[in-house]
């Protein structure tokens, strides 16, 4: 083999091979340097939905886009790094909600936030929203999505302003319009001056595009005072003066609250939780606020902490009383069923303050007379409508705020033995159709669960679920939404 043969041509192979692996190198050197640079663009800008990739000087830019208009900026800012060619633009946009729709709701000091947002304010919406309306929790379960209405930012500012100072209280965005509803109690002061402030408040603000629809009926103004008939026994230093303690008295209708709470929070809350546990219509409001007094001898937390035991307590009692006083808290009543006087007895000896004394007067109320199915459905369907049976959100786990609602179901359940009860399941259109079936089915069930352990023989009962399909409200509303999520009881018929 000649010379050339033996060492020039394996020398060139050689020097190639080695030439390759350089270029090779370099181009990876590129690539990670242009992906660095552009990735760091992406984060100034604060696109966190884009994703870069490069091959060689050629750029891949993906991810979900709020919009076009993020897409095509995203796409210019890469396109500008100095030693990029081309970038090829894979990005796709958030899905368009048609209706757009949001929504706030306030109960006692905590919000629940559902629907839609804007990608660009997803972040900063909850904890603006918490520190406008002056609250700690808020159950955040928002996505974002395209198709946000113009002004959407003033609709959020204004709800969490006016959910600020309602006792209770919700926001439903639809669109451009704004529903606020809650329920504002006749007679009382501080509830007519507070209606008034809603209003001011509204009309002060510059809405743009955005519809406001106040759905609050304006309270009746309270008659002038009586003069007081002289007592023996009236409570805190004389006539006139409101009672040093606070009385939660059960009535046909729902519950009394009388007697003074330390703050405008302590009000508010404790009327949320009484709205909650016997709808806006059942509440009888006498309180008044001492500012900063300690309320039947005790802290302003140890008196929430008891004022709320008590009223629980209250809402699981026929003829049930509880009063709050300085020598400490009296309750007296009937529980519906065994199981539940037991479960009170239980609840007041964990939920109330260490050291302040309880006196209870408990027992089992007699057994109801006996009424025929038709009455029995009439009674059931009006309790049903007056409140809710509530569960935690997106699952079957009763809330403790319906265990009254369902002891009182329980107990006219019991004067027709002889009926059988379909208990019915049913959800809003949120969600697809499998998932809402399913958590019909499971709340139905967990109802049923409630009653059998109760007392109510299992043969008397079925669980049916219906998920979505059978809407008493327009699913196009918030509002009619929340109708449409609700516990029917049927009685069957031959």
């Amino acid at each position: 083999m000649s010379v050339m043969k033996r060492w020039v041509i394996p020398g060139l192979v050689a020097v190639g091979a080695v030439s390759g692996v350089s270029l090779l190198s370099e181009t990876g050197k590129l690539e990670g340097d242009l992906t660095a640079r552009s990735s760091k663009v992406l984060d100034v800008a604060q696109f966190d939905w884009a994703s870069i990739s490069f091959t060689g000087r050629d750029g891949t830019l993906s991810g979900v886009a709020p919009n076009e208009k993020a897409a095509q900026m995203a796409l210019d800012l890469v396109k500008k790094e100095w030693g990029v060619r081309v970038v090829e633009d894979k990005t796709t946009l958030l899905p368009a909600q048609k209706p757009f729709t949001w929504s706030l709701e306030r109960t006692g000091d905590a919000l629940a936030m559902t629907g839609f947002v804007p990608y660009d304010l997803i972040k900063r919406t909850p904890g603006f929203i918490k520190e406008a309306a002056g609250v700690s929790s808020l159950d955040n379960q928002v996505k974002a999505a395209r198709g946000e209405p113009k002004d959407f930012d003033e609709a959020v500012g204004l709800s969490a302003t006016l959910l600020g100072v309602l006792p209770a209280g919700k926001a439903m965005l639809e669109d451009n319009k704004l529903t606020i509803t809650g329920a504002l109690e006749d007679g009382n002061a501080a509830h007519v001056e507070l209606f008034g402030k809603l209003k001011e408040l509204i009309a002060s603000q510059d809405m743009g595009e955005i519809e406001v629809d106040l759905q609050i009926a304006e309270p009746k103004k309270p008659e002038p005072p009586k003069e007081p008939e002289p007592t023996n026994d009236m409570a805190a230093g004389g006539a006139g003066e409101a009672i040093n303690g606070l009385i939660i008295t059960r009535t046909d209708k729902g519950v009394d609250l009388e007697g003074a709470v330390p703050s405008d929070k302590a009000k508010k809350d404790l009327l949320s939780l009484a709205y909650r546990k016997f709808g806006f219509g059942g509440v009888e409001d006498k309180l008044a606020v001492k500012e900063g007094a300690e309320i039947a001898g005790l802290s302003a937390d140890a008196f929430s902490k008891a004022a709320n035991a008590a009223l629980q307590a209250v809402s699981r009692l026929g003829e049930g009383k509880a009063e709050l006083l300085e020598g400490g808290l009296n309750l007296k009543g009937g529980a519906f069923y065994d199981g539940a006087l037991a479960q009170v007895k239980d609840f007041l000896a964990s939920a109330l303050p260490q050291g302040l004394s309880a006196n209870s007067d408990l027992a089992v109320v007699a057994p109801g007379e006996a009424i025929a199915a038709a009455e029995c459905q009439q009674i059931l369907k009006g309790a049903l409508a007056q409140n809710s049976i509530y569960f935690d959100s997106g699952k079957a786990t009763i809330s403790a705020d319906s265990f009254g609602l369902l002891d009182g179901l329980i107990y006219t359940s019991l004067r027709c033995k002889e009926a059988a009860i379909q208990i019915e399941g049913h959800t809003d259109s949120d969600g697809d159709d499998a998932s809402n079936q399913t958590l019909s089915e499971k709340r139905a069930q967990a109802v049923k669960g409630y009653l059998e352990a109760a007392g109510l023989s299992q043969d008397r009962l079925t669980a049916k679920g219906f998920g979505e399909t059978k809407p008493v409200a327009d699913n196009g509303t918030a509002e009619g939404k929340a109708k449409n999520r609700r516990i029917d009881f049927v009685i069957e018929t031959n």
